[in-house]
C-alpha cells in the first residue's frame, strides 16, 4: 500500500487536477492526504466540496487543514505523521502542481518492489506546458551544489533508458520505503522553505542509500515556460542562506572552508550584477552575518528577507 502526500497552499485548482490524475491510475492501492497549509484563498472549502461532488470516499482521500503555513519539509513531516498508523509500505511526497500518466504509479511502486535496496524513486518529470521536453530526470550531487539530468532537452533523448542511478532527487515527486520514515522524520525542519531535497540528498549519499529515476514513469510539472528571467534577489537570498547554513553542518571544517572561499565570490560576481556596488556589498555583509548567527532558516526568518528592499528599482 502507499500513502500519498500532497501539499496545498492557495492552489487548490491545481491540487484538484492533480487528483483527477491519481484517480486515472492503474495502481489502486493507494491513499490520499492533501495537507492544507494554513491557505487564505477557500481552499480547503473548495477541497471538500469536490470531494463530495465526485462522491470521493473518505479512506480514499483525507484532507488535513492547519492551523498555519509550515514551510514544505514540516508541513509534509506532519501529513506523513498524521497517516504513519496505515500499513503503508511506501509514501510519496507530490507536489500539488503535477499531473501523472496513467501507468506512472504503477511502474514507480513494481520497480521498489523488484529492487530491494534502492530506498528512493521519481518519475521522469516533463514540463506541463512543453511536454515533449524533460524539466529533469534526477540529477547528481556536485561540490555545493547538485546538477539536473536532461533539464529542459528533449525527453526522446531518454528513450531506451529504463533506469537512471541519481544521487540527487527532488521533493516533487519523491517515493521511499517506510523504513525511512520510521527512523526519523522524512525532510529537515531547519529550513522554512528550500534546502529540503538537497539536504535529503546529502543525507543519502553520506548513508549510501541508493536512489533512481524511471524515465519512462511520465509526471508533468506545471513549471518553465511562464517562469520569470527576473532575478528575485530576496528568493536569491534566502536561496544561499539556506546552502551556507546546510553545507557548514553538512561537510567537515576544511572542505566547508574551501567552498566558501570559492562560493562568496561566484555569489557576488554571477548573481549580483544588476545591483551596484552598495547594494551588493550590503546584501553580501546581510549574508554572511546571518549564517554566522544562524543554524537555520525559520519561517520568522524567511518572511524578514523575502519583503527585504535589496534592490532599488
Amino acid at each position: 500500500m502507499l500513502s500519498i502526500i500532497i501539499l496545498n497552499y492557495n492552489g487548490w485548482q491545481d491540487t484538484i487536477a492533480c487528483l483527477e490524475s491519481l484517480r486515472k491510475q492503474s495502481y489502486t492501492d493507494f491513499r490520499v492526504v492533501v495537507a492544507d497549509n494554513g491557505s487564505s484563498d477557500e481552499s480547503v472549502a473548495q477541497l471538500s466540496q469536490w470531494a463530495k461532488e465526485e462522491h470521493i470516499e473518505a479512506h480514499w482521500l483525507q484532507i488535513l487543514a492547519f492551523d498555519q503555513n509550515y514551510g514544505f519539509a514540516k508541513g509534509n513531516n506532519k501529513a506523513i505523521e498524521a497517516v504513519k498508523d496505515l500499513p503503508s509500505e511506501y509514501y510519496l511526497c507530490l507536489n500539488n502542481d503535477t499531473e501523472m500518466e496513467p501507468d506512472c504509479l504503477q511502474q514507480l511502486v513494481e520497480y521498489m518492489e523488484r529492487h530491494p535496496y534502492v530506498t528512493a524513486v521519481t518519475p521522469g518529470i516533463r514540463l506541463y506546458d512543453r511536454p515533449e521536453r524533460m524539466w529533469n530526470a534526477g540529477g547528481r550531487l556536485v561540490f555545493g551544489g547538485r546538477r539536473y539530468y536532461y533539464m529542459e532537452q528533449p525527453a526522446k533523448l531518454l528513450d531506451g533508458k529504463d533506469e537512471l542511478p541519481i544521487t540527487f532527487i527532488t521533493g516533487c515527486a519523491l517515493l521511499v520505503r517506510r523504513e525511512l520514515i520510521a527512523e526519523r522524520p522524512l525532510f529537515t525542519e531547519r529550513f522554512f522553505f528550500g534546502e529540503e531535497d538537497f539536504e535529503f540528498s546529502l543525507r543519502m549519499q553520506k548513508e549510501g542509500r541508493r536512489m533512481v529515476c524511471l524515465p519512462t514513469a511520465v509526471m508533468y510539472h506545471k513549471v518553465g515556460g511562464s517562469q520569470t528571467k527576473v532575478v528575485s534577489y530576496n528568493k536569491l537570498f534566502i536561496h544561499q542562506l539556506n546552502r551556507i547554513i546546510n553545507l557548514r553542518s553538512a561537510y567537515s571544517k576544511p572542505k566547508y572552508v574551501l567552498w566558501m572561499m570559492l562560493y562568496v565570490p561566484y555569489v557576488y560576481i554571477r548573481f549580483l550584477g544588476g545591483m551596484s556596488m552598495r547594494e551588493r556589498n550590503r546584501f553580501m555583509r546581510l549574508l554572511l552575518r546571518e549564517t554566522r548567527i544562524n543554524d537555520s532558516v525559520s519561517k520568522e526568518l524567511f518572511e524578514k528577507y523575502i519583503a527585504y528592499a535589496f534592490h532599488a528599482q
